[in-house]
């Protein structure tokens, strides 16, 4: 073979070797939504960018997004591949409520019980208010501006026959909230946080006079209108209330785009509880994330993959 073919056949060789290599290197790319770099969902979302990045031929890494609810919006359209949202929001999306203009059919629950949001409806002790229903026509701090909670009320409100244009919404954040209550500028404050929630801890150390709403007497109407709602009671010595209090809990959960193949999400499920201890040291609020409680309360149906994975490990019947 002269010089000139066999420089020729050589050449030829590279492109099919890098052809190959190319080919095999290939990898999905996982896109995990979060929200600024300041709250919970971003340190999480890097801890589950890293578990599929180190378990599989994946590549992924957390993006900073406007929030649970832009996420909702962004994993149904494939912008995201999965992402952190709220129950609340994830279950308006999917159905099409407010604030969402359309129904997001294209999400799937991956698991739940990321970290707990407990709602918080706070009064003064010496306020005529002790039920929701008693809130028609009062001053509320409704939490900050865009808030997930926002939502949530609205839901609670609709069992008592009321809605958010019966009261007198304020939008600010929960510090402010706290001292408007404490000022006797606002009749009612609603709080949406893990517990113990810092601006209640606040409000304790400053005002010893002060009621949290208990919401015993409608729970089962709550939790059968609304599936992503889940019964907690808060402990009086938490706060320092006169009795345990019975309330809702909100948690955050992982939606996927529906389009993800299965074999993708059960082995991105699998990862993640394999690794379970990178999420729950991400970040304090994602410390009571188990397995168990993995399935709990999801609001839309749940992924094929992520359905494999919790069937095999007993979770699901």
């Amino acid at each position: 073979m002269n010089r000139q073919l066999r420089g020729i056949v050589v050449a030829i060789s590279l492109l099919i070797f890098v052809s190959a290599c190319s080919k095999g290197e290939a990898k999905t790319y996982i896109n995990v939504g979060t929200a600024a770099t300041g709250g919970a969902y971003y340190p999480i979302g890097i801890s589950m960018a890293d578990i599929i990045s180190s378990n599989s031929d994946s590549r992924s890494s957390a993006e900073v997004t406007g929030g649970a609810l832009e996420n909702v919006d962004l994993v149904d359209k494939g912008e995201l591949e999965i992402a952190i949202s709220q129950t609340a929001l994830v279950y308006a999306g999917y159905h099409g409520e407010a604030p969402y203009q359309r129904e997001n059919t294209n999400i799937r629950s991956m698991f739940g019980g990321l970290s707990k949001g407990v709602f918080h409806i706070l009064v003064s002790g010496n306020s005529d208010i002790y039920s929701v229903e008693d809130l028609k026509g009062k001053n509320i701090v409704l939490g900050p501006a865009g808030g997930g909670a926002t939502n949530v009320v609205a839901d609670i409100m609709s069992v008592y026959g009321l809605q958010l244009n019966d009261v007198n919404g304020t939008y600010v954040s929960y510090s402010e909230g706290v001292g408007m209550l404490s000022d006797h500028t606002t009749d009612a404050m609603i709080v949406q946080s893990a517990i113990p929630a810092s601006a209640i801890v606040e409000l304790a150390a400053t005002v010893s006079n002060f009621r949290i709403l208990s919401m015993e007497n409608e729970m089962d109407e709550l939790l059968d209108t609304f599936p992503y709602l889940e019964e907690i009671k808060i402990p009086s010595d938490l706060y320092g209330t006169d009795n345990d209090i019975t309330t809702v809990n909100i948690s955050n959960m992982v939606i996927v785009n529906a389009e993800v193949d299965e074999d993708t999400v059960y082995q991105m499920t699998r990862d993640f509880f394999s690794n379970i201890e990178m999420i729950q040291d991400s970040h304090p609020s994602a410390r009571e994330l188990s397995l168990e409680s993995a399935t709990n309360n999801l609001p839309i149906p749940l992924h094929p993959g992520a359905e494999k994975y919790f069937e095999e490990s007993g979770l699901l019947n």
